[in-house]
């Protein structure tokens, strides 16, 4: 009988635990920069904020940054996608197409709102008061309308997909009416001229947005 090979395979087994670390420090690099121009855009303004500025910020090299991120524009553009993930906005709309109750999805847009301006306050006003000036910002308050404005037609198109919407209300005005009254624009009116707490302004985007389009 002949006897079982008794060497054993000792070699170690590939791993990517590596590549995994340095993927993680990478998108941890890029999150640091544009948190650092974030902090900048929001105090000094865009022209005034150099990539020396936000690279020593972030303590990295302009090489790095631009490695990471790109250009300045590139920095800029970047700026939705931190506001997104700052305020889970990706987490909260994927309900949309869960939720079986209207009101709660009505309410959808009023959360985004409210998470936003939570978290985000600071760039927002900065970009919106740099927009007409810069046209880089311009393209972060535009890019945020186009975005806002899909998350829109979503919640719209979800409750005429169940039946929710008003009688005679069509999909495009349902969209038009959540995306005006969920603007982070109409937002810092209620809050800077009226004085609503971030509570108040998501009841009264919600109920406001629930008595216009719901049956």
């Amino acid at each position: 009988m002949a006897k079982k090979s008794q060497t054993n395979d000792k070699s170690p087994a590939p791993t990517i635990a590596p590549l995994g670390r340095r993927a993680m420090q990478a998108e941890q690099t890029r999150r640091d920069i544009l948190q650092a121009a974030r902090r900048r855009f929001a105090t000094q303004g865009y022209a005034a904020t150099s990539l020396k500025d936000v690279a020593a910020d972030a303590g990295v090299s302009v090489q790095t940054l631009y490695d990471s991120v790109g250009s300045k524009a590139d920095l800029v553009r970047r700026l939705n996608d931190l506001m997104d993930v700052e305020a889970n906005v990706g987490e909260i709309a994927a309900s949309i197409g869960t939720e079986q109750d209207p009101r709660v999805i009505a309410r959808i847009p009023a959360r985004i709102t409210r998470r936003l301006l939570e978290r985000c306050d600071d760039i927002l006003r900065a970009a919106l008061t740099g927009a007409q000036a810069e046209p880089e910002l311009a393209e972060v308050v535009d890019e945020g309308g186009r975005r806002h404005r899909a998350g829109a037609a979503g919640v719209a198109g979800r409750l005429a997909a169940m039946g929710a919407l008003r009688k005679g209300l069509s999909v495009d005005d349902a969209t038009a009416t959540i995306a005006v009254l969920a603007d982070y624009r109409t937002a810092l009116v209620l809050i800077d001229d009226h004085d609503f707490t971030l509570a108040q302004l998501e009841d009264w985007i919600a109920e406001t947005t629930a008595r216009a389009v719901l049956a």
